[in-house]
């Protein structure tokens, strides 16, 4: 017999969009139930362990978790903040070009100092670059207030109520920067970190990166000890200390919508009466679970139509030596091919990837216990597209795609560029490695179950950050939660929970 749990809000997955919004949720009063197919919490903000090292699955850093940041409080409601040791990065980051290499504080002032050194002719060009993105939070903090308080602006007067914002979102990061920097170099070091979002200067909303880099550089970049898993672990106790359920390995098969709430059906598992649902997966994938004909054809249609972020290509090296200690203590190290980054992301959707930046991450420099004694975490990511060399040498045919030798052929071979591009400012990488392991996108699909191994949802595109998805739907008590909400970045996702818990709050204090 089928066991029955009977609660107020079941979450479909236990990302940090599903995590945060059944946190915020018992904030609001709420019994929640959390079902996770993956053995553990956190989607992409895991890790997993070989022969004694621990490798972080796709955090690199967190943002605004600083005094006054704007993720602070979220996180404070996640209950965390207190049990889990949040280590600021400074440097942040280290970004090498092939003029120049500059370690980046996230304190502004000393940045500014640090890009005067390289770029004397252009720092007031900077300076004013970063008093317009302050101008372009301030209003955002004015629309998060009017939003709170009931006040919705009509689109058409926006740019008067929020100027920078507006024109901030409307514009693409290039044509945005062209206001204030003049030489491509000094463009690429401010760009440095576009990878994060996924699209390059032309594509890329300059309202969305512009408050990322207002972010890290006003309330820091953190890495927790113990890696992004203790963070997401941390989250599923809360939920369990005030009276939650959380379930792994256990697939959710369907979502039916109820006239007085929704049954969630498992393979092999208990069987969801809830008044609410909160799906953690992707727009189409919340599709695929519900009845046919449950959703609008025009809903439907357009989901459809949203093309998944960039994947990544990742190669995770336990390595028997103390790289900090020789003098690699980058946290985060950016190699940079140029200054066209244009080209730079052909070359990511060609498959080139000895032309695509790399960031080589030291895990071990902020958090030393992922590693034996004596021995470093390291770890060499590029974005990655899906349909490279015929779906990574599958066809498109995933099933036991692990063991398809086309499959591990080309995966390896795209594995040795990456490495043969850090050996070649780590000499003698190769000989120190004692375990390597080589993540594709269909690696991130396989455990993330991302279309596309998407690492942000849908791309953060200039028309898809001024129209972002909200998290209701045309079901009035299904809501969704993610990056495909919310935005790429873990704190964004975690940002969609708590977006998706107030419009399921609001919809069962009606019902």
């Amino acid at each position: 017999m089928t066991d029955i749990i009977t609660t107020d809000v079941a979450i479909v997955g236990a990302g940090l969009g599903g995590l945060s919004a059944a946190r915020h949720l018992q904030e609001e009063g709420y019994e929640v139930v959390v079902v996770e197919g993956h053995s553990k919490p956190g989607g992409y903000a895991h890790y997993f362990k070989k022969e004694g090292f621990r490798f972080e699955v796709a955090l690199h850093a967190l943002d605004g978790l600083g005094e006054g940041g704007w993720s602070r409080e979220l996180f404070d409601t996640l209950g965390i903040l207190d049990t889990v040791e949040f280590n600021r990065l400074d440097p942040f980051y280290t970004a090498r070009f092939p003029d120049f290499e500059m370690a980046v504080p996230t304190d502004l002032d000393r940045y500014l100092a640090r890009f005067a050194e390289i770029f004397p002719d252009e720092l007031d060009g900077a300076k004013e670059m970063f008093e317009a993105i302050r101008r372009i939070g301030h209003d955002m903090a004015r629309y998060a207030r009017d939003r709170a308080t009931g006040l919705r602006v009509p689109q058409m007067e926006m740019p008067a109520r929020y100027p920078d914002m507006a024109f901030a979102f409307a514009s693409s990061w290039a044509d945005w920067i062209d206001q204030y920097l003049d030489s491509a170099e000094s463009k690429a070091l401010v760009t440095t970190l576009w990878g994060y979002l996924g699209l390059p200067p032309s594509r890329l909303s300059a309202g969305q990166f512009a408050l990322t880099l207002l972010s890290y550089h006003t309330s820091g970049a953190w890495y927790p000890t113990g890696g992004s898993g203790t963070m997401t672990f941390a989250i599923a106790d809360e939920i369990e200390t005030h009276g939650g359920t959380v379930i792994y390995r256990t697939e959710v098969t369907s979502i039916e919508p109820e006239s007085t709430g929704a049954v969630v059906r498992t393979r092999r598992g208990p069987e969801i009466h809830a008044r609410a649902v909160v799906s953690n997966a992707s727009p189409t994938a919340t599709a695929q679970m519900l009845p046919e004909d449950a959703l609008p054809a025009d809903w439907l249609a357009q989901a459809s139509t949203e093309i998944p972020s960039l994947s990544s290509l990742v190669v995770h090296l336990g390595v028997d030596r103390d790289l900090a200690a020789e003098g690699w203590g980058h946290h985060e190290f950016f190699d940079m091919p140029g200054y066209d980054y244009e080209s730079e992301y052909l070359a990511i959707q060609e498959g080139r990837f000895g032309d695509a930046g790399m960031i080589i991450s030291n895990y071990s420099v902020v958090d030393p216990s992922n590693a034996p004694d004596g021995g470093t975490v390291l770890v060499l990511t590029t974005l990655a597209p899906w349909d490279y060399e015929n779906v990574w040498g599958t066809g498109g045919d995933l099933s036991e795609y692990r063991n398809n030798p086309a499959y591990r052929e080309v995966k390896d071979k795209a594995g040795e560029v990456l490495l043969t591009r850090a050996e070649r400012l780590i000499p003698g990488l190769r000989d120190s490695i004692v375990t390597m392991h080589i993540g594709t996108p269909l690696t991130n699909a396989r455990y993330v179950r991302q279309p596309g191994g998407s690492l942000y949802g849908r791309e953060q595109t200039v028309v898809n950050q001024m129209n972002r998805r909200k998290p209701t739907t045309p079901i009035d008590n299904l809501f969704l939660a993610g990056a495909w909400v919310g935005g790429g970045g873990m704190t964004l996702s975690a940002g969609s929970g708590r977006s998706a818990a107030k419009a399921a709050a609001r919809y069962l204090a009606n019902t």
